[in-house]
């Protein structure tokens, strides 16, 4: 299994957190965007209050969630691309 590299605090010194957080807003933005235009206004039809406020919920919450993910799957990329 790959490992992500970077320690705690150096993560932009050789660039390996910028792909972590690419991943990272792909993997947490796609569900919010989703919740925004197409679940939460069928939910609640007349009332666009509560999809605004969870899609910023989600919007703040998820990257914070998906940031140890995003760097297993980041480090499993560039490991799978260093063979190459």
């Amino acid at each position: 299994m790959a490992e992500y590299k970077a320690k705690e605090g150096k993560q932009d010194r050789h660039g390996e957190m910028t792909g972590a957080i690419t991943f990272n807003m792909i993997l947490t933005m796609v569900p919010v965007v989703i919740w925004a235009m197409f679940i939460g206004p069928v939910i609640f039809r007349e009332n666009w209050v509560p999809t605004l406020l969870i899609s910023l919920a989600m919007a703040l919450v998820l990257p914070f969630v998906g940031l140890k993910p995003s760097q297993k799957l980041w480090a499993w990329l560039s490991a799978k691309m260093d063979r190459f």
